[in-house]
């Protein structure tokens, strides 16, 4: 998963390079197109491209923001083993929330499997920020302090029909916003569901279900 949040006039595209010596450049994905947002009302742009790599496609993705150089943009790039490649997402970019001139914000729900948040500010002053617990794997890109930038945080939990708390971020910041990415996953081995603690939905003890 390659995902490229900015703050300028227009979308990033994807491009991945196949070698540091080649010149020729391929789609990242030539099956899927890469999903971009708007993410409204602030003017963040998030796009993301989900495609099965291979060494075949190189080790590296590059995103083209706009016609001119802008260096405010943030790129992360996010390998996934045990996802599952017959079930990728379309569009990625299930939901998202955003909020102006704070320094916290309430998560929305997770979905199926696992769920990836990604939240993209605009700052002069992030420093770092604190996800509620239970959430693993977090990254951050941070723009250059002092200067109007954007930032990209992610990490990921188990997905749940209920909020899984609060993401608080260490400075107050004109623009916000978080995107919910699901990561689908393939069936266990043994083909039983996977009993997730507080989903409500997949979840329900019963006469049936057993915890091993």
């Amino acid at each position: 998963m390659s995902i490229c949040a900015s703050y300028s006039e227009s979308d990033p595209s994807p491009q991945t390079r196949l070698s540091a010596s080649s010149a020729v450049e391929t789609e990242a994905n030539p099956l899927r197109s890469a999903s971009s947002a708007t993410l409204d009302p602030t003017k963040i742009r998030l796009k993301v491209s989900v495609f099965e790599w291979s060494a075949g496609k190189g080790q590296s993705v590059s995103w083209q923001v706009s016609s001119q150089p802008d260096t405010n943009a943030i790129i992360m790039n996010l390998t996934y083993r045990q996802a599952d490649t017959f079930r990728l997402p379309a569009t990625p970019i299930v939901a998202y929330k955003t909020a102006m001139d704070t320094d916290r914000i309430a998560l929305q729900a997770g979905t199926d499997h696992r769920s990836l948040y990604v939240a993209v500010a605009l700052s002069r002053e992030l420093t770092g920020v604190q996800w509620p617990a239970g959430f693993e794997t977090p990254r951050e890109e941070f723009g250059r302090f002092g200067d109007m930038q954007v930032h990209m945080m992610t990490a990921t939990t188990v997905g749940a029909p209920a909020s899984p708390g609060v993401l608080q971020l260490d400075a107050t910041v004109p623009q916000l916003a978080v995107a919910l990415i699901t990561v689908p996953g393939r069936a266990n081995p043994d083909g039983k569901g996977v009993w997730i603690l507080g989903d409500q939905a997949a979840s329900i003890l019963g006469q049936t279900t057993y915890l091993e």
